[in-house]
């Protein structure tokens, strides 16, 4: 029998059409593929052979017709999902959007188009590596934080501390000050 497997456009066209032909002659023997893709791409899919049918995403306000396509994709009782998790940073709803599918395993392709169903490790393989390469935090103030906790676990470690030490300071002074206004007679 048949996998069935719905693949969600969450990247280029290229890797997509790259993706397609993995899972027709790698990881599936002959698989019913179905496809998900906003419609500006729906003219690029359109009759390829590979593809089973194709979904379209609604329009970004359109949250109803998105309710109503994940209560779909939900019926239809998937297989597998699958999904290109490609550093392309302007389709992480569409990404989100596949992890609500619910189809029984999630199948995860990475930008060097490697793809495992998602399990701990292999997510925690690919956030450590976009840590290392720097494409885990946007080139903001979260990226300046990262670069700063990296300068050197001493430096974290003073800033950590900094307040238990303010506190403890403060404390001896106010300490100091009690003892010296009480007068203290020796007999």
């Amino acid at each position: 029998m048949a996998e069935r497997v719905l693949l969600v456009c969450t990247s280029t066209i290229p890797h997509v059409t790259r993706a397609l032909g993995i899972l027709h002659d790698s990881v599936f023997r002959s698989p019913q593929v179905d496809l998900l893709c906003s419609s500006a791409e729906l003219l690029d899919y359109e009759g390829q052979p590979q593809i089973q049918k194709v979904l379209v995403f609604p329009h970004r306000q359109e949250y109803w017709a998105a309710l109503q396509l994940c209560r779909r994709i939900r019926k239809a009782s998937y297989d597998v999902i699958a999904v290109l998790w490609c550093q392309d940073a302007e389709r992480a709803r569409t990404k989100t959007f596949a992890l609500l599918c619910g189809g029984k395993r999630l199948l995860v392709f990475n930008e060097n188009l490697d793809c495992e169903y998602l399990k701990p490790s292999y997510l925690k393989a690919i956030v450590t590596s976009r840590a290392r390469q720097g494409y885990l935090w946007p080139k903001s103030w979260i990226g300046f934080v990262q670069s700063w906790l990296q300068s050197g676990t001493w430096g974290v470690m003073r800033v950590l501390l900094f307040p238990i030490r303010f506190f403890v300071i403060c404390f001896l002074v106010a300490a100091i000050y009690l003892t010296k206004s009480k007068k203290i007679t020796f007999h």
